[in-house]
């Protein structure tokens, strides 16, 4: 996966790919053997499992698995993935159900620490855990927001999938390096993009003060000191690392129907033009989780998205069904009069193409204050969800449905992939690239909506060329966040200076 993060048994259901929600809301109340259906309330389904495969259970609640259990085959991880997602999307009050359709409220994975409120101004230490971050007062006013409430509402800035592209020359970045990488939904609006880290993560960065530039350059000068690594989590100890990474849209007219079948939330975003601030509803669309642990040192990759991101890029061209980035009626939208400062590689006009050639192509100009408005990029998934994933879907939607919760929002999300590793290496090198042994599935994992530009890469491909903030070579243990650590002089790239898609800092 890049930058920021990446199966099952068979069934009866066969070899599927994305399912489309009306169909796969009728799969979800189907009833296989592997799952009993007894109709339990919200409050038994805490306490009550349903089988996911032969040693695989899932659960409803907000506990996180800080490892794997008897996991020995790609079902076994689809399953452990799905079990992550119930948990970390459970209600970060534990009131309600699981994903009540309209509910606003935040979920446990929202109560980890941004990346931007993390990585301070100057390198200065970040503030204590669960610190609530604070919108600028500028912002507020901007938004029109009630001062009083604004500080609950999802800060919003990036419009990039590499959240470092615009920060810093010191990134090391997936494809496109250093190029546009923004994508617009079929309505013209941008993406928008967050990462966070969890409390174990947090606590360590936190202990060997690696929140800045110098202290992470600091800590490799001590040749006594082995390559950086992260906590894994154990049974017997500590969550360990994770890391999550959320592709939001806007919801326009968020009373509608459709939006039922969406995570909402409340948020305040950047707009990419005018560098100002508005508040707008959001809904989920994409959403990556990776985890160190102990029997997986190189980490746990699953990403989920929504079903109806896009079709498979095989029945593409057959479809009549407007999807969130796809439209079989897409007309090619011409930029023109693209100011120098927003062009990217002189060009002062852009199409943006439908047809195949077209698809899941990067933009070739930047979005920005003053630069012009993001259109539609068709997008098509490549490497269709595999039988281990879709089977790992269909049991999990089952196991909602089964718990009580017929309506919950997240029968419209799906797994896409999980790899790991069943001989992971015990050691690592202090330069990148770093190991690794063994990864299953030993094929291409991409988000369509997070990797839309690069679908032709595994998870480490690229976390394995990870750094630290300043270097090219030296590991930052697969994670791209701290390339996020600011220097005491903030240093910012000149050759970026014209793509100002996210420079305006709006929490405290």
């Amino acid at each position: 996966m890049p930058r920021h993060i990446c199966v099952f048994a068979l069934l009866v259901f066969g070899c599927r790919g994305s399912v489309p929600s009306d169909t796969k809301r009728k799969l979800a109340e189907a009833s296989p053997a592997e799952v009993e259906v007894p109709t339990p309330s919200p409050v038994a389904a805490a306490q009550t499992s349903y089988a996911c495969s032969s040693t695989q259970q899932l659960t409803f609640g907000p506990a996180v698995p800080p490892d794997f259990s008897q996991v020995s085959s790609d079902q076994d991880a689809d399953c452990f993935g799905w079990q992550e997602f119930i948990a970390l999307n459970w209600p970060a009050d534990g009131q309600g159900g699981f994903g009540d359709p309209g509910d606003l409220s935040p979920l446990a994975w929202q109560g980890y620490m941004s990346n931007h409120q993390f990585f301070q101004p100057n390198g200065a230490p970040p503030p204590p855990w669960g610190t609530s971050p604070t919108i600028t007062l500028d912002c507020i006013a901007e938004a029109g927001l009630d001062p009083a409430n604004a500080n609950a509402l999802t800060a919003l800035t990036m419009v990039t999938k590499f959240s470092s592209d615009r920060e810093s020359s010191d990134a090391h970045q997936a494809a496109p390096y250093k190029e546009p990488a923004w994508l617009g939904d079929v309505s013209g609006h941008n993406v928008w993009y967050e990462v966070r880290l969890n409390e174990d993560e947090y606590n360590n960065l936190v202990a060997n003060q690696l929140y800045s530039l110098e202290d992470q350059t600091n800590y490799y000068a001590n040749a006594a000191n082995p390559a950086l690594a992260l906590p894994m989590g154990a049974w017997t100890s500590e969550i360990g690392a994770m890391e999550v990474k959320a592709a939001w849209i806007e919801a326009e007219n968020p009373i509608d129907d459709k939006w039922k079948e969406y995570k909402l939330t409340k948020a305040v975003v950047v707009e990419s033009d005018t560098q100002k601030c508005r508040a707008m509803t959001v809904a989920l669309v994409a959403l990556h989780i990776i985890h160190k642990t102990e029997t997986q040192p190189t980490w746990i990759w699953a990403t989920f998205e929504h079903v109806d991101n896009t079709p498979d890029n095989s029945e593409a061209a057959n479809t009549t069904k407007t999807w969130t980035f796809f439209d079989p009626n897409c007309a090619p939208k011409t930029v023109s009069n693209i100011p120098e400062f927003c062009q990217f590689k002189g060009q002062s006009e852009v199409t943006v193409g439908c047809d195949s050639s077209a698809w899941n192509q990067a933009p070739q100009y930047w979005i920005g204050e003053d630069c012009p408005d993001p259109v539609p990029v068709q997008v098509t998934r490549v490497a269709p969800i595999d039988a281990n994933a879709s089977a790992a879907n269909h049991a999990a939607w089952q196991a909602v449905t089964a718990a009580g919760y017929t309506d919950s929002v997240w029968l419209n999300y799906q797994l896409v992939n999980v790899q790991w590793s069943t001989n992971p290496p015990t050691s690592q090198p202090k330069l990148v690239p770093l190991d690794v042994l063994s990864m299953q599935p030993d094929s291409n994992i991409a988000n369509t909506v997070l990797e839309t530009y690069i679908q032709d890469k595994r998870c480490v491909d690229c976390h394995r060329k990870a750094t630290i903030a300043g270097s090219e070579t030296l590991p930052s243990d697969f994670s791209f966040l701290l390339q996020e650590a600011k220097s005491s002089g903030d240093i910012k790239d000149a050759s970026l200076a014209g793509a100002r898609s996210h420079r305006r800092r709006i929490i405290e």
